[in-house]
């Protein structure tokens, strides 16, 4: 039987293009037949097999890396952080810096390249596994090497996959980037993860509500269009380039958790879903509640309004409401 998570990923994969090669990737009749596979069993070279988790900021990807990262045969970021038990995740950090001063543009194949296979040694020294890999956000990525496919052609020729993952409500993003700015006032600092329960319990209990208008809207369907063409862009790069959508939404579900992160895991070593994960859980506490309804002041005025009730973001919040 078609699960709900299962039309989550179907939905969303289908809207982007006509024609997704990588659609059966997502139906549970394709996951079984992954399955019969032998798990792997702790044998076999160490950082042969590598991976990028492409994303953009507040999807999640934080908290999605150190879910991949408590499973065997995968290790997600190198350096250890000081303040989680965590490895660094976002290696090349420093182009999220280069993207905001407009140098990006003037970076040289030769000196992104170094960076990336720099990126993949230090987690292979850090935590070497099966596979290795880190996450990489949108504008890490300089354009021009999208342009022209020096990426795809890197990727391609040293056996990198991809997983893309997106939180597809983009009102939460949004919502989500106001709720950092706000804590940031009342408690100090920058407050993006923590492993502190009560201070956790603290935070969800005093929790915000995005107000919304016109504005908000239109930049939530902004964003939204800006999510379809990377996720076309990625589409774009297979067979060469193996890949893998996941949803940060489908990751909320707590009763199919493991089952996705099994497949990632079976995608990532290429031995087939690991079908022992369990209570996959991640290092990381969730700072705000899941559901739409409960970060999104009128909540029925925004999910009712002309501009809101077809988009993605909507698609999204239902499902939420309905899986989580």
């Amino acid at each position: 039987m078609i699960t709900r998570n299962y039309k989550f990923h179907h939905i969303f994969a289908t809207l982007i293009v006509g024609i997704l090669i990588g659609s059966l990737l997502f139906s549970k009749k394709y996951a079984t037949l992954f399955s019969k596979e032998v798990s792997w069993d702790g044998e076999g070279d160490l950082c042969q097999k590598k991976f990028i988790l492409l994303t953009t900021e507040r999807s999640g990807s934080t908290w999605t890396c150190s879910l991949l990262h408590q499973q065997k045969g995968v290790s997600c970021g190198g350096k250890p952080q000081k303040k989680f038990d965590l490895p660094d995740s976002e290696i090349l950090g420093q182009y999220s810096e280069k993207a905001k001063d407009g140098t990006i543009a003037s970076v040289t194949w030769q000196e992104y390249q170094k960076d990336l296979d720099d990126a993949f040694a230090e987690v292979c020294q850090y935590n070497p596994e099966v596979s290795i890999g880190f996450k990489l956000m949108y504008n890490q990525i300089p354009p021009q090497f999208l342009e022209e496919r020096k990426l795809e052609n890197y990727l391609k020729d040293n056996g990198i996959s991809l997983i893309h993952l997106v939180r597809e409500a983009k009102i939460l993003v949004l919502a989500s980037k106001r709720d950092v700015k706000k804590r940031k006032k009342q408690y100090g600092g920058n407050l993006h993860h923590i492993t502190n329960a009560t201070l956790n319990k603290e935070i969800r209990e005093n929790g915000y509500k995005i107000n919304w208008d016109d504005a908000l809207i239109d930049s939530m369907l902004e964003m939204e269009a800006l999510s379809i063409q990377w996720q076309a862009t990625v589409h774009l790069m297979a067979p060469l380039v193996r890949y893998y959508y996941i949803s940060y939404e489908s990751l909320l579900a707590k009763d199919e958790r493991d089952f996705w992160v099994g497949q990632l895991v079976g995608f990532l070593t290429e031995k087939g879903h690991d079908s022992s994960i369990s209570n996959a859980e991640g290092t990381l506490l969730q700072l705000s509640e899941s559901d739409c309804s409960d970060r999104i002041e009128n909540y029925a005025g925004f999910r009712a309004h002309e501009k809101v009730k077809h988009s993605r973001s909507a698609v999204a919040c239902d499902l939420i409401a309905t899986n989580v």
